[in-house]
């Protein structure tokens, strides 16, 4: 198992809180970070608080299939945001597909609509993020790497 790079495959969730849906896992994320979000998903699917932490409900862009994953929200400028520190994740691709999303934790997930930004608000969101989230060693470490950081504006939907 040594030097094998651990990624997470898609699986049913087993009934958390009365909702079914996929677990989704990007092999983009680092092997220790892909294991570790196994924990949030659960705790957060039966409801548990954890922070800033919330479940992201999309739809699979090429399944139609629901889609599951742990997201830290951020709360900026009296708005809420989304971004991925680890690039185009899986829940990104979804995004940019369908742009509607569920964001919640165990059976109360809000419908939202996602807007990905790509303007002058990209750089403060993305300074606030890191600034906020600093203490998460997952979080310093892909900062320190170059590549894209999506950010996503959370609306209400309908």
């Amino acid at each position: 198992m040594t030097g094998r790079r651990d990624t997470l495959k898609w699986r049913l969730i087993p009934r958390l809180s009365g909702a079914e849906g996929v677990v989704m896992a990007s092999a983009e994320l680092p092997p220790r970070l892909a294991r570790m979000s196994r924990g949030p998903l659960r705790l957060l699917g039966w409801g548990v608080p954890m922070g800033p932490l919330r479940l992201l409900r999309t739809r699979g862009r090429r399944s139609g299939l629901p889609r599951t994953a742990p997201v830290a929200v951020l709360a900026f400028e009296g708005r809420q945001w989304l971004v991925s520190p680890f690039g185009d994740t899986h829940w990104v691709g979804n995004a940019r597909a369908d742009g509607r999303a569920g964001l919640g934790r165990g059976r109360r997930l809000r419908p939202v609509r996602l807007t990905e930004i790509d303007d002058d608000r990209k750089a403060r969101v993305l300074d606030a993020y890191r600034r906020k989230f600093r203490i998460v060693p997952f979080v310093r470490d892909a900062f320190r790497t170059p590549g894209p950081r999506p950010v996503f504006l959370v609306e209400p939907d309908g």
